[in-house]
């Protein structure tokens, strides 16, 4: 299927599944998801990767949701090595390795994608928040045990898990308003054909 040539519903397809398709296919979205998430390291030196995952899964065919995320993951990488001066040594290469690990199985988990988030708007914001949330256990349970491994004691207060959560919810939020919006200017603008 060319680039310019969205796909037309039919009978066994969901008006969702159309604008979905349209979406996933679109380059402007890739584009903008990785632009984000890569520029997301300007602001944190831990980006929320597992939201860029998630978003990636979900909003994504497989091939580019793991480009785009193993992208912003590297992003984040050269950005901490290179201007943020993280330390070179072993420990801190393995820690860069297990959150490019945890941002590919996030974005794995997403990607699943079950039949009820491919009929309606409404599951598809469902899975995304599932895919955030089982998203974030993994990573999260990775990072805690890269940390046991390394240390012999765990790493996380409660206090930091919810901080850390909060800030993956809330650029999911932000992420999948972005992608509706884009999803409903695509619609609006005559470039999907019911």
């Amino acid at each position: 299927m060319q680039e310019s040539t969205y796909p037309i519903a039919t009978p066994k397809s969901s008006r969702w599944s159309v604008v979905w398709s349209a979406v996933a296919q679109h380059r402007f979205w890739i584009v903008l998801l990785t632009a984000i998430g890569s520029l997301s390291s300007v602001i944190y030196a831990h980006a929320p990767l597992v939201a860029f995952g998630a978003i990636a899964g979900t909003t994504l065919r497989p091939k580019r949701a793991f480009g785009a995320a193993i992208t912003i993951w590297l992003a984040n990488q050269l950005y901490g090595f290179g201007l943020r001066h993280y330390p070179q040594t072993a420990e801190s290469m393995i820690w860069g390795l297990v959150m490019g690990l945890g941002t590919v199985m996030v974005t794995a988990i997403a990607a699943l994608r079950p039949t009820f988030s491919q009929m309606t708007r409404k599951g598809h914001g469902i899975w995304v928040a599932i895919a955030l949330l089982t998203g974030f256990v993994v990573f999260e349970g990775l990072v805690l045990s890269l940390g046991f491994l390394l240390t012999g004691s765990h790493v996380f207060t409660w206090a930091i898990l919810g901080r850390l959560l909060m800030k993956e919810v809330l650029w999911g939020f932000g992420l999948t308003l972005i992608h509706f919006g884009f999803a409903q200017f695509l619609t609006a603008g005559g470039d999907i054909r019911p």
